[in-house]
């Protein structure tokens, strides 16, 4: 259980503050302000996951090359490089290394794996962590990764929800129980929508692909 990690996310800030650059506009996908009555906090979170898109979009290769590094420091070392203003409509974003982690997770899922149909997903993703599905690459000891085998459908719901509808709210409703089933026992900790987000997109991400990988492998034999 990685819960100093999760704790870690759940505190982890993110803001949109003035600047006096203004910049081009590179990509559709580039961080601008929403038009939507939303709080500061939701602005931020909802710039923060066009950013890590754009910068997926943008530098895919070293993205790609950045999440096969071992661990999360090197990670967060490679995937820093890549930040870049021209992701930015206007303005500055700061973010922790966790939650730029998560939203370039988030991106990469979306690219990958967005375009699954539910009927696809369910002959990939075993339901409710049926049994014999498990894969040392899609571990369900972590936190994340415990959250997205009990509850797969809600966790993809989640990743994949605008910051602030109520679409983000259903899926929130629906993971209540594999939140608190993956949590230690007499443990409480507090989880911010944007630190849960970063945390099930990563974990996600990884299971998703391993399973995939998987499938590929077993349909070629």
């Amino acid at each position: 259980m990685t819960t100093r990690r999760t704790l870690l996310l759940a505190i982890a800030a993110c803001c949109v503050s003035p600047a006096s650059a203004q910049y081009a506009l590179p990509t559709p996908y580039a961080a601008v302000p929403s038009s939507r009555p939303i709080s500061e906090t939701d602005q931020s979170r909802e710039m923060l996951n066009q950013y890590g898109y754009c910068i997926m979009m943008q530098h895919l290769g070293g993205v790609q090359r950045a999440l096969a590094l071992p661990d999360d420091g090197a990670i967060d070392r490679a995937l820093s490089k890549l930040q870049t203003d021209d992701c930015l409509f206007a303005g500055q974003l700061r973010m922790s290394p966790a939650l730029l982690r998560g939203a370039i997770y988030r991106a990469m899922y979306l690219r990958e794996f967005g375009y699954l149909s539910q009927a696809t997903r369910a002959t990939v993703v075993p339901a409710n962590g049926q049994p014999g599905e498990e894969l040392d690459s899609a571990p369900s000891t972590t936190f994340g990764g415990c959250v997205a085998k009990l509850s797969p459908d809600a966790t993809r719901d989640l990743v994949t929800a605008d910051a602030a509808t109520p679409f983000e709210d259903k899926a929130l409703a629906a993971l209540r129980p594999a939140l608190a089933d993956c949590l230690p026992p007499k443990q409480q900790v507090r989880l911010t929508r944007w630190g849960l987000q970063a945390t099930l997109a990563e974990a996600l991400y990884k299971r998703t692909l391993a399973l995939t990988n998987r499938a590929k492998a077993v349909g070629t034999k």
